[in-house]
């Protein structure tokens, strides 16, 4: 605590420095804004006594010259002896350039004409009138100024042009923007000064920390606690001092944990290989001669499916419940017997059962003998490889039945050549569907790899589906008169442009109504409806084949599934069709669903997105 002292002192020296800145600070801002306000108002002052200026002379040559102009027209008018011209062109020059007064007078002081009509005395003028020569006057004042201009009219007389006008109205209109400006001034320095003063209050926190960082930077033992801030300076000091906090609980655990290492030091070793034990993948177990689990990892439990702690000195038999595994650990553990023995059996209840190969490995530790069992899990291996030889076996007899077909007629063909050319052109016409099943199912099997493999990639374009559905049509027209089947296509009078993959879309819907005319007895009907909706494209196939039943609704697009319907079992297929469609479908962000009803058919439909311009 002495060592503090000097920091603490040292601390509070350099609040004070700080605090007295702050005051010198806000004294020179005090002075700097109020020499710029007085200096922005004598400025404002100075523009507004200039344009008062200028806006007066401006008023004087405006009027004088507009009564030169107007002289000029009343001598015209008079001479004309056009009164009533005279007296409208007098009342409109007042009104438009707004004059306080604005009249012709003869030398005897009668108005012959007035902007104010009321102020007309003399209504005709004398043939002649005595001509006193008059001469231009002007006089001012600090509301206005009135001008007199000689007018003579040749053969009668002279008189006067008298015209007043106020040459100061607009000062009081430039004051308004010039306070405006003063106003907006003084609110944007009073809300700087707002503004400073707020963030020097939020950075008073930043300054001592950062002040305390300083003084502790070459002092790494000083006391946390003694270096805690005010909570009033904000939320900065709150924040400081939580960290404070948990540092000071960090080193208090860290101290705790040191201490703890220490005391169990020899023991590290164990406790290392126990961890090490424990995070090996495979499950192990050790099983002494008397059949009971010396140790066991977790792996182990869990694929035994039991609590570790349990099976700890449990016997292995009790566990394990397959003969050949418990008589190999048996054998390995009292008889010593260095052969090692492989043996996969099924293991756990119905829900979670799989398949577990079990490595059993005698080992010995001083006069006692051991069984060291290594347990994996391979169910997923021998899953693999059933679905594998399963799909060998379906393709190979997928490909086997058109290609027996195809040599039984080849050699008809061959017998009826010379003699019989009708039963030759059958033989090669059934030669030349079953080519086509046998090039459809080998596309298939190709699609199915490319689809296990991920490389069942699509290629975009536009698709007309119109001309797609029409080739459809055409496509399967045969077949269906063939069976009798009567085959319809509902579509709307307009169909969209479809962002996809063309052929994979086309080899959905080959699948989809193939499928319907297939399993679609004689005299049967198959519809073909197309529909938008939501800004989705929906290719509905209807049947009226041998219907689905319900729970084989999600199988039947399993690869190689064939329905368990027995009117089914005759008709041939490869049962890859509805498993590449809905594939199709997924990949271009569809779906094909199902609805169905024993002995009353089926309807397939095909559900694409269309592009939002489409839609």
């Amino acid at each position: 605590m002495q060592s503090d002292r000097p920091l603490m002192k040292k601390l509070s020296v350099m609040r004070n420095d700080l605090l007295r800145g702050d005051s010198l600070f806000a004294v020179l801002v005090f002075v700097v804004v109020t020499l710029f306000l007085f200096n922005l108002g004598a400025s404002l002052w100075h523009n507004l006594m200039f344009e008062k200026d200028m806006r007066e002379k401006a008023g004087v040559q405006h009027v004088k010259a507009l009564g030169g102009v107007l002289a000029k027209a009343v001598e015209a008018l008079l001479s004309a002896d056009e009164l009533s011209m005279l007296r409208r062109t007098i009342a409109e020059a007042g009104v438009e350039h707004n004059l306080r007064a604005c009249r012709v007078l003869l030398p005897d002081g009668g108005v012959l004409a007035d902007a104010n009509p009321g102020g007309i005395t003399t209504l005709e003028p004398p043939p002649s009138w005595k001509d006193e020569a008059p001469v231009y006057r002007e006089e001012f004042s600090r509301s206005g100024a009135k001008f007199q201009f000689p007018v003579t009219v040749a053969g009668r007389g002279s008189a006067i042009l008298e015209i007043a006008a106020g040459i100061d109205e607009g000062a009081e209109a430039s004051l308004a923007p010039q306070t405006a400006q003063m106003a907006i001034a003084c609110l944007a320095l009073a809300s700087m000064l707002l503004v400073h003063r707020h963030a020097r209050f939020r950075l008073k926190a930043i300054g001592a920390i950062h002040e305390i960082l300083l003084a502790v930077k070459k002092d790494d033992g000083v006391d946390i606690s003694t270096l805690e801030l005010d909570p009033g300076l904000g939320l900065e000091a709150v924040a400081w001092n939580k960290l404070l906090t948990e540092r000071q609980s960090l080193q208090v655990s860290t101290a705790i944990r040191q201490v703890k290492e220490a005391v169990h030091e020899r023991g590290g070793t164990a406790d290392a290989l126990a961890v090490a034990f424990n995070t090996i993948p495979y499950g192990m177990a050790l099983v002494n001669d008397r059949m009971q689990v010396e140790h066991v990892n977790g792996a182990a439990a869990v694929f035994l499916q039991a609590e570790r702690d349990q099976l700890l000195h449990a016997d292995i038999s009790k566990v394990i419940k397959d003969p050949r595994v418990t008589t190999a650990i048996r054998q390995a553990a009292q008889t010593g017997v260095s052969k090692r023995a492989v043996v996969e059996a099924e293991q756990g209840t119905a829900v979670t059962s799989g398949v577990l190969r079990f490595t059993i490995s005698p080992t010995r530790h001083q006069d006692a003998h051991f069984a060291l069992v290594t347990i994996e899990d391979v169910t997923q291996q021998r899953t693999a490889e059933a679905a594998r030889n399963s799909f060998l076996a379906k393709a190979a007899h997928e490909l086997r039945t058109p290609l027996t077909n195809i040599r039984l007629y080849v050699e008809n063909a061959l017998e009826h050549c010379e003699h019989d050319p009708v039963a030759t052109g059958r033989c090669l016409n059934i030669m030349n569907e079953e080519t086509q099943r046998l090039d459809r199912t080998v596309s298939e099997i190709l699609s199915v790899s490319q689809i296990e493999a991920g490389s069942f990639e699509l290629k975009r374009d536009d698709v007309n589906l119109e001309a797609m559905l029409k080739q459809l049509k055409a496509d399967h027209e045969v077949q269906a008169q063939e069976k009798r089947i009567e085959l319809e296509f509902n579509l709307p009078p307009k169909l969209p442009v479809l962002q996809a993959d063309r052929d994979k879309i086309a080899l959905a819907l080959h699948n989809l109504l193939g499928n319907a005319l297939k399993y679609t007895l004689e005299g049967g009907h198959v519809a073909v409806g197309v529909a938008v909706e939501r800004g989705r494209l929906m290719v509905a196939v209807s049947d009226t084949g041998l219907g689905i039943a319900q729970e084989e609704w999600e199988r039947v697009f399993e690869k190689f599934y064939r329905s368990k319907n027995p009117l089914a079992a005759n008709v041939t297929g490869s049962g890859l069709g509805l498993p590449i469609a809905r594939e199709v479908a997924r990949l271009h962000s569809g779906d094909i669903t199902l609805e169905s009803q024993l002995g009353k058919g089926s309807t397939f439909t095909l559900t694409l997105p269309m592009p939002e311009e489409a839609a």
